[in-house]
């Protein structure tokens, strides 16, 4: 197979590696297969059985003959079978009690602060690259104004959001910028903070927050916070703080589809909220190209760039690191520095804080790994 670029890609081997797509043979259906039999595959484990949502099952594929362990190894366990269970309690008492072997806890939504406290050699998490924010319509008053969002950011009580969600220790750590800590380019910058501005979130100043929004002199605006169903009261949260910051403030609850539509409609009405985003792989293109860019803020819908963010200046100085990376990367780190700085000052999200992707597994599970970005590797975990 030859891939013909129409320009150096720097990120060019990441993607071949992500898991939107895969061949298939020809002839193959352009529609989801719910039923035997199934596409063939290449790697260590094939569909054995489907139930529509009650349950999927994989066991060892015959024809698989490892070839490098590093590309795709062989798997230990030979029967990897998924359960849907609907009661996150009943998902966690499942795994606790040793009836099920993992439950993933980035999907499961309930507090996992006692987990940590309990069970802290089963919690198995990944680097902290997932980014936690509130996004700020920079297309909608009051949030077209800069003043507004910088006033939101040294507003928010970061330390008080990951509160709310109770989050185990070290499953998170609150931050004002974009790119998260263990993250290519990273160089600490937090410009929204009480105390000494020294890289490090002290604390909300709200003294700041209300002088900027009197400058904007946008008080009095109607704004209309997003929440949704898993968002463990932040919702509540940014109108209770839009309120004393002087604006009209009104909750509005939906599903997270339904949030994550309208947020990325390109109609762009949805004024706040709060979401997050995790990186497909480790460059920071993936933040400031997908995610905050002029390119994805024209797309239809918008993607992830629900504060419908567009810099001109930005977007050259991204081209700029992405081309140092094939021949310079650590220019280019630099430059991805100050393309982080530069929009953390803009101010379209409010960073809250980076999490990682966490699991709980039974005693008995051992060799637990969990990648950044594909979460649990099932294949190369074996029960005892």
């Amino acid at each position: 197979m030859t891939f013909h670029l129409t320009q150096a890609d720097p990120d060019f081997l990441y993607k071949l590696a992500l898991l939107l797509a895969a061949p298939a043979p020809p002839g193959a259906p352009g529609h989801v297969i719910a039923r035997a039999p199934f596409l063939p595959g290449t790697g260590p484990y094939m569909i054995s059985g489907y139930r529509p949502g009650a349950s999927f099952t994989l066991v060892r594929n015959p024809h698989f003959r490892q070839w490098s362990y590093a590309a795709q190894p062989a798997g230990y366990p030979d029967i990897i079978r998924f359960e849907y269970v609907a009661d996150p309690r009943r998902q966690l008492s499942a795994v606790t009690a040793g009836r099920a072997d993992l439950v993933d806890l980035l999907t499961n939504g309930q507090p996992s602060r006692d987990l940590g406290l309990r069970y802290p050699a089963r919690l198995h998490s990944s680097l902290r690259t997932d980014v936690n924010y509130v996004f700020l319509n920079t297309r909608q008053p009051p949030f077209n104004n800069v003043l507004v969002r910088q006033a939101i950011n040294y507003a928010i009580d970061r330390a008080r959001i990951v509160s709310l969600f109770g989050l185990a220790p070290g499953q998170a750590a609150v931050t004002c910028q974009v790119l998260p800590a263990d993250f290519p380019g990273h160089q600490p910058y937090c410009p929204y903070t009480a105390g000494v501005s020294n890289g490090t979130w002290h604390g909300p100043d709200l003294a700041k927050a209300r002088r900027l929004v009197q400058a904007s002199h946008t008080t009095n605006v109607p704004v209309t916070v997003w929440g949704w169903s898993g968002d463990a009261g932040t919702g509540a949260y940014l109108a209770g703080l839009l309120t004393g910051l002087g604006y009209r403030a009104a909750l509005h609850t939906a599903s997270l589809s339904d949030f994550f539509n309208a947020a990325s409609s390109p109609d762009g009405k949805v004024q706040i909220g709060l979401f997050s985003f995790g990186p497909d792989f480790p460059s920071p293109s993936t933040f400031f190209v997908s995610a905050l860019s002029c390119l994805s803020a024209g797309q239809s819908p918008a993607g992830a760039n629900f504060a419908h963010y567009c810099s001109p200046g930005v977007d050259k100085l991204s081209s700029q690191a992405q081309a140092a990376e094939l021949t310079d990367p650590a220019a280019a780190r630099a430059l991805w520095a100050r393309v982080d700085r530069a929009v953390t000052d803009e101010a379209p999200w409010a960073p809250v804080f980076d999490s990682s992707w966490t699991v709980f597994v039974s005693a008995r599970v051992g060799n637990c790994q969990v990648h950044a970005s594909y979460g649990p590797l099932l294949d190369q975990m074996w029960v005892r």
